[in-house]
Order: C-alpha cells, then structure tokens, then sequence
C-alpha cells in the first residue's frame, strides 16, 4: 500500500510532524546530495521535500521529478515552469546513462517491483553516478506507526537492503540512520525529536533509527542475474504538462 501524492504533499507541507521529519532528513542528504552545474538530478516517488533547498539554492538547475503512476503527480515548484512528470515505475522517459544523481524516496519500500525499479535506476543512472535512497527501517519506530509515509510498504533491514541492491548491481557505500526518536504528532513527542536526533547521532544506532539512508553506485564489473525486457528500453525525454 501506498500513499497517494496529496496525502504526501499535505503531511510535508500541512502538518508539524512533516516539516520537522523533512528539516531532519535534509540535514542528513546535506552532505550527500550535490548538484554540480551541468548535472542531472532525478527524484522518484516523491522527493520535493529533499530537493526543495538544492532547487532554490544551487546554480544548478538540471533537475526532474519522476512520480509513479500508482502515486500520481503534481505539478512542482510553485513559483517556476513545473519540473514533475508522472511515469510507469519500471520504465522512465529518460535516456540511458543520462543521471548524475538520483534520489528514491517513498518509490523502493512501496514498490510492487523492486528489481524491474532498480533495473531502471541502473540503466538511466550514469556509471560515475550515484544513488540515494531514503528506506525506513525495519527495527525502527517509524515503520510502525501510520502516523507518518514512513509506516507503510515494506521496511527493510540492513541485511535486506545489502542483498537487495547487489542483486541489482549496486555497491553500497555507505547507510545513516536518522529519525531516531517516536513519530508523535504533537506535544513534548513532537518537540523531542531534535533532542533524539543529537542523542541518535553520538550513539550511531542502527537499531533505533526510523529510516535508513543508503549511498550507492553501479557495480559495472557485477554478472547481472535479473533480466527485464523493460529495463532494455530506450527513451527520448519528452516534456510533459501537468495541470
């Protein structure tokens, strides 16, 4: 099961939770998330929240929002010519090796397909490229509550999400937990959770935090073992409008 893109945009956006769960995380894909001039950045699933400051703040303005048919879309930024498309999960309008970076969040754990999804990660994604991923943990709080996007699909453990992505030809180069404390929506919850976050931080516990962000690459020199007649397809990209 997964959200639909309204509900997405209004827990960011609408509610207190939201905007604390996103400042959290960017603070984490700060340090991960670079967008040189002349680079192309894919998001895919639904990353506004992550994307928003880099958008705004970078030089760099080769950017494309992916959003799954299953989710639906909507049209992004605001205040400039809409960025967002909305695509079959498994096969992109997106030229092979085109991608710089690409960030999946709430795309892998909802996915019906996780390896025709990644197949399609590895072939527009450049071979200097990288990828994020955002993935709740399974151990964590928040992939057990509702009370946020992380609480549904399918949470993975570390274990999983090595297995996972070398199956695809990926190496992981590195995993960060973050959100360590109690998804609460309101109250001393709510105001804690910074607090839970230095306290997560000098513990680094896999085991406590609600998401795990993963850095990978392409393993050009892996054998693939999983085929797909739609990871072999070729695209032009195309402009889409969106209302």
């Amino acid at each position: 099961m997964r959200l639909d893109v309204i509900d997405l945009k209004e827990f960011y956006s609408g509610t207190e939770l939201g905007k604390t769960t996103k400042n959290l995380i960017n603070r984490v894909l700060n340090d991960k998330v670079h967008t040189e001039v002349g680079s192309l950045t894919i998001g895919f699933g639904y990353a506004c929240p992550f994307l928003e400051n880099k958008i705004n703040d970078s030089d760099n303005k080769n950017f494309l929002l992916l959003m799954p048919s299953e989710q639906g879309v909507i049209s992004w930024p605001k205040k400039s010519k809409s960025i967002t498309a909305m695509v079959d999960e498994v096969s992109w309008p997106v030229n092979t090796s085109a991608a710089d970076l690409i960030l999946v969040s709430h795309g892998l754990e909802v996915s019906d397909n996780q390896d025709l999804l990644l197949q399609e990660v590895f072939r527009v994604l450049k071979d200097s490229g990288r990828l994020v991923i955002l993935v709740p943990n399974r151990t964590g709080f928040w992939a057990r509550s509702d009370s946020t996007p992380f609480g549904y699909g399918k949470p993975y453990s570390i274990s999983q999400l090595v297995a996972l992505l070398r199956k695809n030809q990926f190496q992981i180069d590195s995993i960060t937990p973050s959100l360590y404390g109690f998804p609460a929506k309101k109250g001393y919850g709510l105001k804690s959770l910074l607090l839970w976050e230095k306290v997560g931080k000098k513990l680094n516990s896999f085991f406590l935090g609600g998401l795990l962000v993963v850095e990978a690459r392409k393993d050009i020199y892996a054998v693939n073992n999983v085929k797909s007649s739609k990871a072999k397809r070729y695209f032009m990209p195309v402009d889409v409008p969106v209302s």
